[in-house]
């Protein structure tokens, strides 16, 4: 019998979600790029309460994808879904604007929600392109990540001077523009390439008797009480949601199955490898993030960034050293790619934990690398640049070993009526990260540079040697996924 030909040529459809994802991630990090730089410099805010704000918001940014793929698979459909996202997400750009303390609010609650729509279902329509067993389906989300790591790229070069010289209204009018440039590229091209894909179910629930509805009622007190400070009453709500997502979960997953099966041992063991590995994920993501806040402030305040070309010196802007990571990432990722084969064809591949493990070495090189700068600040001398690129250089290095492997590892050992759930942790630890790498952050300038860098280097080693001690059962009870 005949086989079918192997299709090599990606689907047209993919390089208009690429286009789009590109242009909204070009939004996303030229905001987020300045972020800090506008809290604390234009609206006055200190730096501790900055940070907290920063780490709620870019928290609440991974939990909103949560709820917004959700809505989108039961009632209106990813296609809408993703058009609702980028209006959302372009009018927080534009009210952010507005240089007050509440339009901030309003705009990071905006973004927050558009987010959550836009993010989960432009992934999902990328994989609607394909069939299960489609050989181009994996070429085809590392080209759509590349998209991510383009925009993230020139978005903070775009808005860079701007915000130098103080015009953060026309910075986030750009990153707006970006926005609805992208969401206009999706409308006008989705008829002729994306036919038929994201369209709503047939059969929806019973929308006031849906659950799931109330949860999300349920999260706009949440977003509130998160940015007005109310960290206590948000925090017991935020419990809430996260039992009520995960009991809901389970029971739609088991809903679909002809009989609900109980988890064997071994199943059990793999899931509970997955909770310990998104466990030991959040301190690293903890101290990666620290880039956002944190190093972006010290970029500010404590780095000679002025160039000398061609008998001419110019400063450039802070925010541009955010672009380094996706610059590194673009360049290094395939370098990565090729390495675990070629360490699995000699049988010398790292299994997943052992990769974690190098990825907080790698980490903890990178901020002793900050650590030897905070020595070397005397007086009212500043640091050279090459601090903050050598730092960002090992933490890109150690996010290549973290980043997808650990989304990997959820896939290969979650249960298959159990995988979305087992994702949804894996985004929930991102998510606690993001928060507490706010809080950390907040400690900028409150105590020493030595101090601040000295834990960032201490914590990651720390953490890799515990991580090292449980190796053995962890791998036992991987049951020989590697």
């Amino acid at each position: 019998m005949e086989q079918p030909a192997v299709k090599t040529k990606q689907p047209a459809g993919l390089w208009l979600l690429f286009m789009t994802e590109l242009w909204e991630r070009f939004s996303y990090y030229a905001m987020r790029s300045i972020l800090i730089l506008y809290m604390v410099y234009l609206l006055q805010m200190d730096k501790s309460g900055a940070s907290n704000l920063y780490g709620t918001f870019t928290s609440l940014v991974y939990l909103s994808t949560l709820l917004g793929g959700f809505l989108a698979d039961r009632y209106v459909g990813q296609k809408w879904a993703t058009i609702w996202g980028g209006l959302l997400i372009a009018a927080g750009m534009f009210v952010m604007s507005a240089p007050t303390v509440a339009f901030l609010y309003i705009a990071m609650g905006l973004i927050i929600l558009g987010n959550g729509f836009f993010k989960p279902n432009v992934v999902a329509i990328v994989g609607q392109l394909y069939d299960k067993n489609d050989a181009r389906r994996d070429g085809g989300f590392t080209l759509f990540y590349m998209s991510v790591n383009i925009g993230a790229f020139f978005g903070p070069l775009l808005v860079g001077h701007l915000a130098q010289a103080g015009n953060y209204k026309a910075a986030f009018w750009i990153a707006g523009a970006g926005m609805l440039f992208g969401l206009a590229t999706f409308i006008l091209g989705y008829k002729k390439f994306l036919p038929g894909k994201g369209l709503a179910p047939k059969e929806k629930p019973t929308f006031y008797k849906d659950p799931a509805l109330w949860a999300i009622a349920l999260a706009v007190p949440v977003i509130a009480l998160y940015m007005k400070g109310f960290h206590g009453i948000s925090y017991v709500l935020f419990a809430v949601l996260a039992v009520a997502y995960f009991a809901y979960t389970k029971k739609a997953k088991r809903a679909k199955t002809e009989t609900a099966q109980p988890l064997t041992v071994q199943e059990k063991q793999q899931i509970a490898v997955i909770g310990i590995l998104a466990f030991f994920s959040i301190f690293f993501w903890t101290a990666f993030e620290q880039a956002g806040a944190a190093l972006n402030l010290f970029a500010y305040e404590y780095t000679d960034r002025v160039i000398s070309l061609f008998g001419h010196s110019w400063e450039i802007p802070a925010n541009w050293l955010q672009s380094l990571n996706p610059l590194y990432v673009v360049i290094f990722a395939p370098v990565f790619s090729k390495l675990w084969i070629e360490l699995a064809k000699r049988g010398k591949e790292p299994s997943t934990p052992g990769k974690f493990v190098v990825s907080l070495w790698l980490l903890s090189l990178g901020f002793a690398v900050m650590l030897a700068g905070a020595f070397a600040l005397v007086g009212n001398a500043k640091i050279g640049l090459f601090y903050l690129a050598f730092t960002y250089l090992f933490q890109t290095f150690a996010e290549l070993c973290i980043s997808p492997v650990g989304k990997s590892m959820v896939t290969k050992l979650a249960p298959t009526r159990f995988v979305s759930l087992l994702i949804g942790v894996w985004y929930l630890s991102n998510a606690a990260a993001n928060k507490l790498a706010g809080v950390y952050s907040g400690y900028f300038g409150r105590i020493s540079n030595v101090q601040f860098f000295l834990w960032l280097v201490v914590v990651p080693l720390a953490v890799s040697g515990i991580l090292m001690l449980c190796m053995k059962p962890i791998k036992r009870w991987m049951h020989g996924v590697h």
